[in-house]
């Protein structure tokens, strides 16, 4: 008997569809529903997951960037990657406790020789050696006790041994804006550049309030 072979292989094509459940094929013009894909847990969007976490060096959501970061920590602040361009080494000067009075009519001389001390201790090492110094010169005369002599030495040595730090310039700025040209921003950046960390948020303050530097080593700690 003879078999015509391309009716054969339709007839067992036909009937494999119907064993595999009869799925039938879109016809021409029929829409094509693509299949849901299902997304197992712990295999979540790896970019987007980097995204959220934050990137390496990056910040992650809600986390402040360096600069904000820096600009909080309050002004005067500076990078501890950026090297000081002046030498503030050394140790404290010493002698404020040897200062005497030139006689018992001396009424300013024990705040005199309280606030050498301070200047001393509040004052990079160059500075208040100067600022020491300027005040030992003085003692036993009749000049040690004007009220405003520790002021004046603290200023002098402010004024020729600071070694101004290029860092103080975006401290002062406000302050020196403010102040309308009262205030230069050469002499702002040599009383913050003449004390210690510690005291150049007072030293801030003192030139805010004043607009001048001229008294604000009252307000060395």
């Amino acid at each position: 008997m003879q078999i015509d072979r391309s009716r054969f292989l339709f007839l067992t094509a036909t009937m494999a569809s119907g064993a595999c459940g009869g799925a039938a094929q879109p016809g021409a013009g029929d829409p094509v529903v693509a299949a849901p894909v299902v997304t197992l847990p712990g295999e979540d969007n790896p970019a987007e997951s980097r995204t959220a976490a934050g990137s390496p060096g990056q910040p992650g959501v809600g986390e402040p960037s360096e600069e904000v970061r820096a600009t909080l920590e309050g002004a005067g602040s500076s990078s501890t990657d950026e090297p000081s361009v002046c030498d503030d080494g050394g140790p404290a000067p010493k002698g404020c406790d040897t200062l005497r009075a030139p006689g018992p009519q001396c009424e300013s001389f024990f705040d005199t020789r309280e606030m050498c001390g301070k200047l001393a201790q509040g004052l990079k090492p160059r500075v208040a050696e100067k600022a020491v110094d300027c005040l030992l010169a003085k003692s036993g005369k009749q000049s040690l006790c004007s009220f405003d002599i520790a002021n004046q030495c603290g200023m002098s040595a402010v004024r020729k041994a600071s070694c101004v730090e290029p860092s103080t310039q975006s401290a002062c700025a406000p302050a020196v804006k403010a102040c309308g040209g009262r205030l230069a921003m050469k002499d702002c950046q040599a009383l913050l550049s003449s004390v210690n960390r510690k005291n150049r948020e007072n030293m801030l303050a003192c030139v805010t309030e004043g607009c001048s530097i001229d008294y604000c080593m009252y307000s060395v700690e």
